[in-house]
């Protein structure tokens, strides 16, 4: 079995897609080794980057907050000018 790209970007990326409305990802290191086909270990490491990086900060045992989130668009909506 093939292993995904586990490097910052690919992780920060995929927890962006991931996150409710507020920005949450409920996900944890078994989430990630799971996903990019890696060991917890080398999936903790990557959250603890990104975490020492700003990109993120944990908010439990398994939900993950980004930081500097902006709100995405309702479906639909039409941006004011």
């Amino acid at each position: 079995m093939r292993k995904k790209d586990c490097d910052q970007e690919s992780v920060f990326e995929h927890i962006w897609k991931h996150a409710d409305r507020d920005g949450l990802w409920s996900g944890d290191d078994t989430t990630l080794a799971d996903e990019f086909r890696v060991s917890e270990d080398e999936a903790q490491d990557m959250l603890g980057e990104l975490c020492d990086r700003n990109r993120i900060q944990r908010v439990g045992g398994a939900t993950y907050i980004i930081t500097r989130w902006r709100e995405r668009d309702e479906p639909g909506e039409e941006e004011l000018s």
